[in-house]
């Protein structure tokens, strides 16, 4: 039974037809040539691992959307990492150096 599973898993794998909660997010950023920002958040099967691999400001500060509207915000210091349950599906996020509130466009507010 398990590996009748596992070929119609692979069939709808293959026809696109997967959790779409699966998928990697980067944002980065360099000022001549320096790099001031560098993040990358890995979402699977519900469960997101945010890190902060680079910042000018020594951390990261994160806005997560959900529809248009604020649910989350955090900051993470360089090199750290943090794992989040329970966000909604296809939700965005804002990654900047500088505290402060942002709206969905990542424009200070």
């Amino acid at each position: 039974m398990r590996f009748f599973l596992a070929i119609i898993y692979c069939f709808m794998n293959l026809a696109g037809c997967t959790d779409t909660q699966n998928r990697t997010l980067t944002a980065s950023a360099r000022e001549n040539g320096t790099v001031t920002l560098e993040s990358r958040t890995e979402v699977r099967m519900g469960r997101a691992r945010f890190a902060c691999e680079a910042s000018r400001s020594g951390h990261c500060w994160y806005t997560v959307f959900d529809e248009g509207r604020e649910v989350r915000a955090f900051s993470l210091a360089a090199r750290e990492e943090r794992l989040v349950d329970d966000l909604p599906a296809g939700f965005t996020l804002c990654v900047t150096t500088d505290a402060g509130k942002v709206n969905r466009d990542c424009k200070p507010v």
